[in-house]
């Protein structure tokens, strides 16, 4: 099992993991031959990733939670989130007040930290498969499991443990409030569009203020999410021991989520190179003991990933050593008259080799 890009859908793929459409409903099922027309009504869903099985990967990833749960996540931010977005500027009550909603969080929270349990010694493996149009519900979910994994890294109690969740949950409420011709634009943003995406936390922070069922830190993180270290942040450009250290947990959970999901106006990273990218911040964007914690909790070459290695050849990862995740085991693949043949070999080992980056 691997996650590739659909334009890279070899044409043995069979799918890993069934696919949703924006409405929560199964769009293929798991197990279904990914045909070329399929593949070419799963780009028309906005669906531009998806998990396979092939030749070369037949292995399962372990995820973080069951889909039916992260499902039910879904829907229910949907919820929020529409509730949110129908809020008139003057103040004027949404038709679905949030308030209402909060019992069924909390046991959603309850229900998912209790399953999440079995990752706090593990590595994560597995990316969230989203739907471009449904990016923003998905990412709220996403970030609110990312954070709990790094708090716990960090050795967080559960009641900080239960205002990460929270928080990545709300985090990104304020984008709900943008027009929809920003939020899902396919092209390039304007300056007048960029003012507003910068100014989703104010509108999210606006609108949670006097929500006084959420905590201060709840609040916090909706308003500082995106602030840095270094002072380069925004909306208010505080710096070092400004930013509470939940904020600059579900920051980077947030820029990673980012990183690894199709976006409208650009394809998914691969893992690998969105860690590198938040190990170069370390320091500026973040807290280097933050971001040592999250390396700690993410693995960067996902078992049954294709690789390329830097002499050329290419290799599917087998094992990765928790301690060492960059030097996993590996099977580099060699082609034969009768198809393919797989020779092992531990990077623990053997430090002539090096991986390149994924391969597709």
């Amino acid at each position: 099992m691997r996650i590739v890009p659909t334009k890279f859908v070899p044409g043995d793929a069979v799918l890993s993991e069934a696919l949703y459409n924006d409405d929560g409903q199964i769009l293929v099922k798991a197990g279904t031959r990914l045909t070329a027309k399929l593949v070419e009504r799963i780009n028309k869903n906005n669906i531009y990733s998806v998990y396979i099985k092939d030749q070369h990967s037949t292995g399962e990833i372990e995820r973080l939670v069951n889909p039916l749960l992260r499902q039910k996540g879904y829907n229910l931010v949907k919820r929020i989130f529409v509730a949110a977005g129908n809020t008139k500027s003057d103040g004027t009550p949404a038709p679905m007040p949030i308030l209402g909603m909060m019992p069924e969080l909390s046991a959603l929270m309850d229900d998912i930290i209790y399953e999440m349990t079995g990752f706090k010694e593990k590595q994560l493996e597995y990316i969230d498969i989203k739907n471009v149009n449904s990016y923003l519900y998905s990412s709220a979910v996403n970030v609110a499991l990312l954070s709990v994994l790094i708090g716990w890294e960090m050795g967080l109690n559960n009641e900080m443990i239960s205002q990460l969740f929270m928080g990545g949950i709300f985090h990104d409420i304020g984008m709900s409030m943008m027009p929809k011709e920003v939020l899902y634009k396919k092209g390039a943003l304007t300056m007048e569009d960029k003012r507003m995406v910068l100014y989703h936390p104010l509108k999210g922070y606006d609108y949670l203020k006097d929500k006084r069922f959420l905590s201060s830190y709840v609040r916090a993180i909706t308003l500082g999410h995106h602030e840095h270290v270094d002072g380069s942040g925004y909306p208010n450009r505080k710096s070092g021991g400004e930013i509470h250290l939940l904020t600059q947990i579900v920051g980077i959970a947030d820029i990673y989520d980012a990183m690894t999901s199709d976006r409208p106006h650009r394809q998914a990273l691969p893992a690998n190179e969105a860690l590198e990218y938040i190990m170069s911040v370390a320091d500026k964007h973040y807290s280097m003991d933050i971001i040592k914690a999250f390396i700690r909790k993410i693995n960067p070459y996902p078992v049954g990933s294709l690789v390329k290695l830097k002499d050329g050849q290419a290799a599917v990862v087998r094992k990765v050593p928790s301690d060492m995740p960059l030097r996993p085991l590996i099977s580099i693949i060699k082609k034969t008259s009768d198809g393919f043949e797989y020779k092992d070999v531990d990077l623990m080992e053997n430090q002539t080799i090096t991986i390149e980056g994924i391969q597709y």
